[in-house]
């Protein structure tokens, strides 16, 4: 008996030893242990995250450099769009005022009635529709080509052989359908297209033609195939230069101008349409074309603008690293949390609780940047001359500089959120958001049925519902108002009597729906969460998940938050010696103690 009372105690002496064992390697391993100290320090950064720029330099007199660089930016950003568009502006208008001019020069019976906009059209198409008026065409433009050195006001000349010293002919080309046709008067409709091509001379001497397309491809044996012809093209080169008299600093740009008149007939109606293209490409000027002190100013003002533009782009790259920093630092400090909450609460972060930490204006301005970047990066291109000054050109140009200042100034909301009056209607639009979202889909399924309806039982017989696109922005200037009574009455006169019907009863629907039942219900979504929030100012807005986390030990004042780390002032009296106009962000208390920003 002893014995086993002996063994007993043993066995019971070693399983309680295993058991203590265990839990202190259980303790060991606990990943969850927090103390008060660390719980504090979590809580007290992410207050401190959670505070508005304006109550860190009031209380902590941290400067807002991302602030102030963000205003310097938008104020630089603004002053290099209006220069930039000013530049552009005078380019595009010369572009366009010269393909007017070659059309008028160029092409035969041209009017001004062809230069309006294309609804209402205020002639009809500009075509051909036999053979004899277009080769009396042909004949016009290879005459007008020959001699538009000696009738236009501008500075044009003719492209020239550099051997011969004399201008480059016309090229004629024509796309046709490859057919086999039978005796029976059947044929054959082949997939292939031929292509071929041939350049054209005048008869005689260039100055005096004659200019008879017809008779110089009939003597080389090249021949159109008219009833199988999808579309013929002249092609040719004129040189230009244009001189801004206004910004001289800019200096005479040269171009070598590819002109394109087309004859298109791919639909086989027997209207052959007829339209002019330009497309400039910028040359470098021969000769000395500008004097010496015209030259040096132009230098200098080059100069001064690439200087600009870099010193643009060194503003974005700084404001892209401080809000690439602080998201780092807002990443680090959501992972942190949300393990706290993992390991010490029990629970993880919602996807809500994420978002928190995602801070969105740090991105619209990383994003606006980068944009910024480029498009001043390619305006340098531009104002040296590595990138020819073209159309396509500007287009990329503009279109990256667009952007970023659209960004910009969506960016500067961020800072005008913290003013309570501002702070309301940016809530509004951020927590109605979602909810129009989910209205625009209800209201997109209701526009796209009626704009598919409209297009398919319409397009025979108006000219608005004639294409895809028309036909949706017809729609759209219905919901706004525009427009109606014109979409009312457009409708052919030949229509059948159940069409007439349908497109009034159609147009009745849409307009009562659209504008008196879905704006007016997107306009309550929004008002809603107007008034939601007003509630919420005056009651007080429920707290997450996070506040109620940081509200746990009572509310933390902002001495407290800032007491826990030393701060070195050094750089701020240096930078008060700089600027004394900042010492008024100094308060006459003694200054709190560092803590590293998030």
């Amino acid at each position: 008996a002893t014995v086993s009372n002996n063994f007993e105690r043993s066995e019971n002496s070693n399983s309680d030893s295993e058991a203590l064992q265990f839990k202190r390697a259980q303790m060991k391993r606990q990943k969850s242990y927090y103390t008060p100290s660390m719980v504090d320090d979590l809580r007290k950064r992410n207050r401190l995250y959670f505070l508005d720029p304006i109550s860190k330099l009031r209380n902590f007199h941290s400067f807002p450099w991302k602030l102030t660089l963000q205003i310097i930016k938008l104020v630089l950003i603004t002053v290099q769009i209006v220069i930039f568009g000013g530049q552009r502006e005078n380019t595009v208008e010369y572009f366009e005022r010269s393909e007017l001019t070659y059309r008028h020069l160029l092409l035969k019976d041209w009017s001004v009635a062809y230069e309006t906009l294309p609804y209402p059209p205020a002639a009809g198409e500009y075509a051909v529709y036999n053979m004899s008026e277009l080769f009396d065409h042909m004949n016009a433009v290879m005459e007008r080509y020959y001699k538009i050195p000696e009738w236009s006001l501008a500075t044009i000349h003719l492209n020239k052989d550099n051997n011969t010293d004399k201008p480059y002919p016309i090229t004629l080309c024509f796309r046709a359908n490859d057919f086999i046709e039978y005796p029976n008067g059947s044929y054959v409709v082949s997939a292939t297209v031929l292509h071929n091509c041939t350049d054209i001379h005048p008869l005689g001497r260039i100055e005096a033609g004659p200019y008879d397309v017809q008779k110089y491809l009939k003597r080389h044996n090249f021949t159109l195939p008219f009833n199988r012809t999808l579309d013929i093209t002249l092609s040719f080169y004129l040189r230009t230069f244009h001189l801004n008299l206004v910004e001289t600093h800019y200096g005479p740009t040269c171009y070598n101008v590819s002109i394109t008149i087309m004859y298109t007939n791919s639909e086989r109606s027997g209207q052959l349409l007829i339209s002019l293209t330009s497309s400039p490409k910028e040359i470098e000027c021969a000769g000395k074309i500008m004097s010496e002190e015209a030259a040096r100013q132009q230098q200098s003002m080059t100069v001064q603008v690439i200087a600009f533009d870099s010193f643009v782009m060194v503003v974005c790259f700084f404001s892209t690293i401080l809000c690439s920093r602080s998201l780092t630092r807002c990443n680090k400090l959501r992972k942190d949390t949300a393990e706290f909450f993992k390991l010490h609460k029990g629970r993880s972060f919602s996807f809500s609780n994420h978002m928190e930490y995602i801070n969105m204006w740090y991105i619209i301005i990383i994003c606006n940047d980068i944009f910024t970047l480029i498009g001043s990066a390619f305006k340098i291109e531009l104002e040296t001359r590595v990138f020819s000054i073209s159309s396509e050109n500007y287009e990329i140009c503009s279109l990256m500089l667009g952007l970023g200042v659209l960004l910009t100034f969506i960016g500067i909301l961020r800072y005008l959120g913290f003013f309570k009056s501002y702070n309301i209607l940016i809530l509004t639009l951020k927590t109605s958001f979602p909810h129009v979202l989910r209205f625009l889909v209800c209201a997109i399924c209701l526009y796209t049925g009626f704009l598919f309806c409209g297009w398919v039982v319409f397009s025979p017989y108006h000219i608005k519902f004639r294409k895809l696109s028309t036909a949706s922005e017809c729609l759209f200037s219905l919901v706004n108002g525009d427009d109606m009574f014109v979409t009312f009455s457009a409708l052919n006169d030949n229509t059948s009597d159940a069409i007439w019907y349908f497109h009034r009863a159609y147009l009745y629907i849409f307009i009562s729906l659209f504008i008196y039942v879905v704006i007016s219900v997107f306009i309550a979504v929004i008002m809603e969460n107007y008034e939601n929030l007003k509630h919420y100012y005056n009651e007080g807005f429920p707290d997450t998940e996070i506040q109620k986390f940081l509200k746990e030990d009572g509310e933390m004042s902002l001495s407290e938050i800032f007491r826990h780390v030393n701060r070195d002032h050094k750089w701020q009296s240096w930078l008060f010696c700089l600027f004394p106009c900042l010492s008024c962000f100094r308060r006459l208390s003694a200054p709190f103690s560092e803590i590293q920003r998030v």
